[in-house]
């Protein structure tokens, strides 16, 4: 699953922008896509709240608040591709910077020849991402017969072994793909830590560790279990952070 998300000013831009993408989705690849709009900034940062994966993002900085909600949106969101829809009387140094780091700039008054030749562009790079065999170090990548999925590091809580599968879970969504935990822990930054049979933690998602109940409780409230015969490599994590 591709999923685009757009934050549009109007019902124009936003017909415009889905129909383009859609139409070069279902030309250029194979995987489902998921088109996902909002049309002011405060919707799209409560829907943002439960951390879903983006992989293409067109974000209009014309909207009230929309540019500094774009700069909070990058923390979370580094590897999405990102269009910035702009216009004559905003200042490229607002969004040409490092903390935002547009893919592409799409001018308004927008129409539908501008946006196929941005999304053109985009997708060719977007396309070559997807269909390489490796994922970045901020990513990591699931791979199934049907699809690809990129999933953002630093959104995986945990993986957990079960059903002859492993689970990637992040805020809100899950995943499952086949693989052990030995060998995919081989691929994993060293902060995800074993902590049970079942687990792999994300110790940069930990709030909490309740040493007493054997659980670790994340900042997504979700609590993991953790085994004895782990406590003693937890706590020495947490004396080397």
């Amino acid at each position: 699953m591709i999923t685009f998300f757009s934050l549009a000013g109007n019902n124009t831009d936003y017909k415009i922008m889905k129909d383009v993408v859609l139409e070069y989705a279902a030309r250029y690849t194979e995987q489902k896509w998921n088109y996902i709009c909002f049309k002011n900034v405060v919707e799209a940062e409560t829907f943002l709240k439960q951390e879903p994966i983006l992989d293409m993002v067109s974000w209009d900085i014309t909207l009230k608040n929309a540019q500094k909600s774009l700069e909070n949106m990058r923390k979370t969101y580094t590897e999405a591709f990102l269009i910035v829809v702009a216009d004559a009387t905003i200042s490229p140094i607002t969004y040409l910077k490092p903390k935002i780091a547009p893919k592409a700039l799409l001018l308004k008054p927008v129409n539908e020849h501008t946006v196929k030749s941005v999304v053109q562009d985009i997708f060719e790079v977007f396309l070559s991402h997807i269909d390489s065999e490796e994922s970045s170090e901020e990513e990591f990548l699931i791979e199934t017969r049907q699809e690809k999925q990129f999933i953002p590091i630093k959104q995986i809580d945990y993986f957990e072994a079960k059903e002859k599968k492993v689970f990637v879970r992040t805020k809100s969504n899950e995943y499952s793909f086949y693989d052990t935990l030995g060998t995919l822990q081989e691929r994993l930054p060293s902060y995800f830590v074993r902590c049970h049979r079942s687990y792999i933690v994300n110790m940069k998602r930990v709030k909490k560790l309740l040493f007493s109940e054997n659980r670790i409780e994340l900042i997504d409230d979700v609590i993991v279990p953790f085994s004895r015969s782990y406590k003693k490599v937890l706590k020495g994590y947490c004396k080397d952070e």
